[in-house]
């Protein structure tokens, strides 16, 4: 009774052991899905944001193009207001110097007019008596002559300055109206460019406003993208941790199978088919039980193997897992004698260990078709079957190929 209750309780802690590794395995296969989700989020907001980042950067670029030119139409605006500017200011100091100049003129013409006005007031309130008094009077005939000849002259050579005087004034003055046309004009121009000028600086101020918020919405978006990056490694990292432990779990599920004795023969069931069609429902070549795994490694060198070790009876048959085309069979060091087949593609599975080899190079076998006898050549002690896959020549695991059921 107590045996039989201790053995219960044995059961029953292996049953809640594999409970345990069962429930971990989910758990762990739940995170790195979700890890995973997470981690595919993460790229898609990654790769929005750099979406997002070049459209801004191009947009900056385009702004930048614009500000550009606006600046060189500032410059060349402020070129021209400078000149407008310095030819306003040439011609109101012309105009100054020529009011200047009239004033002269008009003291000069006051000047003449005062003298000629004060000679004749003379001559007026002197009286003016005559050729006639003045013989009378006495006095010399020729010098009455010269008077009047000298008071007329005086009086033309004064009426003659006078009008060369009031012909430099009108020409002064011409000359004023037709700078004050002109000053007008350039203070008109000066106007439509200080308003241009305005503007110009307005826009340049709009389009680096618009620069500033896009480098500022730029930086944010680095930032972000940096730290989604970083996101991504530690979550990257926690995802390869999961799939190790996933596979670990797996590989050690694998070993508890491989354990097992197969009792199974491959058959021609699959002829015809596509060799890559067939993963997960491949037997093994021979029957027995696996006693060293795929990328295990050897006791004796320490290398990784790259097919696995069926222990087996001497003498027993070897069956090609499918059909093909074998291309090689002969003895290899290291492999004894060996069997190779082509199932084309790529593929091929190899034969090792054996005592001898039934099938010669060329030979088209069919699945199931008995290719060599088991035996322990190649230097191994233990009887049995060294088996590889491969695909282009790279050995991949068969147990991943091949159903026990």
């Amino acid at each position: 009774m107590n045996k039989n209750w201790s053995v219960i309780n044995i059961i029953r802690i292996i049953i809640f052991f594999n409970i345990l590794i069962f429930a971990s395995l989910c758990i762990a296969e739940n995170e790195a899905t979700k890890t995973e989700k997470d981690i595919i989020k993460i790229q898609k907001e990654i790769n929005q944001l750099d979406r997002n980042i070049k459209k801004n950067t191009e947009a900056k670029k385009d702004l930048s193009s614009e500000l550009k030119q606006k600046e060189k139409k500032i410059s060349k605006t402020k070129k021209e207001l400078y000149k407008i500017k310095k030819k306003f200011k040439s011609n109101k100091k012309k105009i100054k110097r020529l009011n200047k100049q009239l004033l002269k003129l008009e003291k000069k013409i006051k000047i003449k007019k005062k003298l000629l006005s004060s000679r004749l007031y003379q001559a007026y309130t002197n009286g003016n008596p005559g050729y006639l008094q003045m013989y009378l009077d006495g006095i010399n005939p020729s010098q009455i002559s010269r008077e009047s000849y000298y008071i007329g002259y005086y009086s033309k050579q004064q009426d003659v300055e006078i009008n060369e005087i009031k012909k430099s004034y009108k020409k002064i003055e011409v000359t004023k109206i037709l700078t004050n046309k002109t000053l007008k004009k350039v203070a008109s121009l000066k106007k439509r460019k200080e308003r241009n000028a305005k503007k110009l600086q307005k826009q340049k101020r709009e389009k680096a406003k618009v620069i500033k918020k896009i480098n500022k919405k730029l930086s944010s978006q680095k930032k972000k993208k940096q730290k989604l990056i970083q996101n991504e490694k530690k979550l990257t990292t926690i995802f390869k941790a999961l799939i190790k432990k996933i596979k670990a779990n797996a590989n050690k599920k694998s070993s508890k199978k491989i354990k097992a004795d197969n009792k199974l023969i491959p058959d021609n069931k699959f002829d015809g088919i596509d060799f890559r069609k067939l993963k997960g429902k491949l037997k093994l070549p021979v029957k027995g039980k696996i006693i060293h795994k795929f990328n295990s490694k050897r006791k004796d060198t320490g290398v990784a193997w790259k097919g696995i070790f069926i222990k087996a009876k001497e003498g027993g048959d070897v069956y090609a897992i499918a059909s093909g085309k074998v291309v090689f069979s002969d003895w290899i060091k290291g492999f004894g004698n060996i069997i190779i087949i082509d199932h084309g593609k790529g593929y091929m599975s190899l034969y090792g260990n054996n005592s001898s080899l039934l099938k010669e190079s060329n030979d088209i076998v069919k699945g199931g078709s008995v290719i060599a006898i088991v035996g322990n050549s190649g230097g191994n002690s233990t009887n049995g079957l060294y088996y590889e896959l491969r695909k282009n020549s790279k050995p991949f695991n068969p147990i991943k190929w091949t159903t026990f059921k």
